[in-house]
């Protein structure tokens, strides 16, 4: 397993948003950029896969050729977004992470045409938020209980997954002392999960 520290890459996305945060719509933007950021690093991992597109029936196109063609691919970016696999053990296979980093080898096992992959082959999930019109979080708040579910789902991950939450808004959610404790309880509530939030006047990132 690899061992690789993106908390740099990380910094940066968060520099990127503080000083130009006019720029990001929709939360998929930031897990993009992070994204782009990290395979501008990386080299490409080595790739090996599986399919189960063969045996056709009847008159039934066999669509193995096509399945063929992808599993063959010898290489994959380091990083992707909304990613599945079927030992995620996230509730449902069809439940994604917003971003994952890869080892240096995945494997790809093609389920027609959903490509899924291996909880061993992770080396960092993240999950992000973007919080545009609240400009306080308040504690069992609905926007408050859907970034501890990201953090509930990030901490069911096996132990060898670096873990991060990354909360960005547009409004600074601690300023007053209960949002600050809400704030708070959701960074302690998993000894593993980093918990972050960054908001257009984060103090420090562009000095």
């Amino acid at each position: 397993m690899a061992d690789m520290d993106i908390s740099d890459s990380i910094d940066q996305l968060e520099r990127y948003f503080v000083e130009r945060p006019a720029n990001y719509l929709v939360e998929a933007e930031l897990a993009f950029e992070l994204k782009q950021l990290l395979n501008d690093q990386l080299q490409p991992a080595r790739l090996t896969g599986s399919h189960d597109s063969g045996g056709a029936r009847r008159n039934i196109p066999d669509h193995s050729e096509y399945a063929d063609a992808i599993i063959s691919t010898e290489d994959i970016d380091r990083a992707h977004c909304e990613v599945s696999g079927s030992n995620f053990g996230l509730g449902s296979q069809q439940m994604k992470l917003d971003l994952v980093l890869f080892d240096d080898e995945v494997n790809l096992s093609l389920e027609g045409g959903s490509k899924k992959f291996r909880v061993e082959d992770l080396v960092t999930a993240v999950e992000f938020k973007f919080i545009k019109n609240a400009k306080y979080l308040r504690e069992d708040s609905k926007r408050y209980n859907l970034i501890a579910d990201d953090i509930d789902r990030l901490d069911s991950l096996p132990a060898h997954v670096d873990t991060y939450c990354l909360v960005f808004a547009n409004f600074n959610l601690a300023r007053r002392p209960d949002t600050q404790e809400a704030l708070q309880s959701l960074k302690s509530r998993s000894d593993r999960v980093e918990v972050r939030h960054t908001h257009p006047k984060s103090g420090g990132l562009l000095d």
